[in-house]
């Protein structure tokens, strides 16, 4: 070969090598591909049950030496007993049926306050005093009233006088007799409008309101220099607090079958005298828009003054469904759809039962159907029997 083709005769070689391992490198990938499709990954191993242990689907069977023995323990129920819910967060609120509250008949302004938040008071005790313009045009139309009907008892005697002198005639005198008349009953009228204000007169421009009954001033919405009216409502509350409401905020899933008499407990907490026993009072119809939960209203009676309004304590009710038997927390299971147990019958065969079952209340469950004293249930160890048909499945 002649000098001069030497390099095209490389060239092309190299063109060769390069072409070649393209088209190796395509091979070996399709074969890759025919490959991983036609693979398939074998099926896991199931883990075979513990020694002397046989799983059913739902059901596990244990040899008399099966290790699970160690950890399992069976008994019959107990007993039912009363079923009282879980504790539910519950205030102090003073009885509105014993509350009154005053504000005041006339627009003014506050010049002065007798009371406090948290005061005892007395019938009659002064709360504030209003400086009311209103009060004393009232005044002046009683006092204007009294000098008209004074001067009309003037006017009728003098006519009188004269109808006996037979200088005026007849008419003239029930004239008189009808003008005061009129004058005594805008006195009337003067005297009614000032005693519906019920309160006490200063004198001048100024009224005191005054404490309608005996308690305990449990609001004051009142202060010196305010401009208040009747518009304001209440604007001081005096509440009997030997009688008090306790409300518990209970939800949906705890109502059940609370009603109007069923019993409750209310929980006082450290530094009381002990829980007390009360009955339901009330249950709302509607949902408290701001806790979400239904009020429920308990009255109690509170001689001591223990029980403050706007203190926080918790109540228990009542469930009045009847249960059959209890059991621990531990023996109940559940799938999110049903609550279940594990049986034995015979010895060493556990089965799996569904139930019907209450709130659970200081580690115990109320079981209202689906079991029988007779019964043998798992109330330890019962999620290991679980996991075992789990596995299985």
């Amino acid at each position: 070969m002649s000098d001069e083709l030497v390099p095209f005769a490389r060239a092309g070689t190299a063109r060769g090598r390069r072409a070649a391992s393209w088209i190796a490198a395509a091979v070996i990938a399709a074969v890759c591909v025919i490959l991983a499709r036609a693979y398939q990954r074998p099926a896991p191993v199931a883990e075979p049950p513990a020694p002397g242990m046989k799983v059913g689907s739902d059901s596990v069977t244990l040899a008399p030496d099966a290790p699970p023995w160690a950890v399992i323990e069976v008994k019959s129920p107990d007993p039912a007993q009363p079923n009282w819910s879980e504790p539910i967060p519950a205030r102090v609120v003073f009885d509105e049926s014993r509350t009154a509250r005053l504000g005041t008949p006339l627009a003014g302004r506050v010049s002065a306050v007798h009371v406090a938040g948290g005061q005892p008071v007395k019938a009659g005790d002064p709360l504030f005093v209003v400086s009311s313009a209103s009060l004393a045009d009232m005044v002046a139309n009683q006092q204007r009233a009294r000098v008209e009907r004074d001067t009309a008892q003037a006017a009728l005697r003098r006519t009188q006088d004269a109808v006996d002198a037979q200088v005026l005639p007849e008419k003239d005198l029930i004239a008189a007799r009808q003008t005061l008349a009129n004058a005594e009953l805008a006195i009337k009228l003067a005297d009614q409008k000032l005693a519906s204000l019920k309160v006490r007169s200063t004198g001048g421009a100024s009224f005191t309101v005054t404490a309608t009954r005996d308690g305990v001033v449990v609001e004051r919405l009142v202060a010196v220099g305010q401009t208040v009216s009747p518009e304001n409502g209440s604007l001081i509350a005096i509440a009997d607090l030997s009688s008090v409401w306790v409300v518990g905020d209970v939800s949906g899933s705890q109502l059940g079958a609370v009603r109007p008499g069923t019993r409750a407990r209310i929980l006082l907490g450290d530094g009381l005298d002990g829980d007390r026993d009360a009955t339901v009072d009330q249950v709302a119809a509607v949902i408290d828009p701001d806790r979400h939960a239904v009020p429920v209203r308990i009255r109690i009676d509170n001689p001591d003054g223990a029980l403050r309004p706007n203190a926080h304590v918790q109540i228990r009710l009542l469930d009045p469904t009847p249960s059959v038997a209890m059991l621990p927390a531990s023996a109940v299971m559940s799938d999110g759809e049903n609550s279940f147990v594990y049986v034995e019958n015979p010895t060493g065969v556990f089965r799996r039962r569904n139930l019907s079952v209450g709130a659970v209340f200081d580690g115990r469950v109320p079981v209202l159907g689906g079991l029988a004293m007779t019964d043998r249930v798992v109330v330890q160890g019962a999620i290991l029997l679980d996991n075992e048909i789990a596995l299985d499945q």
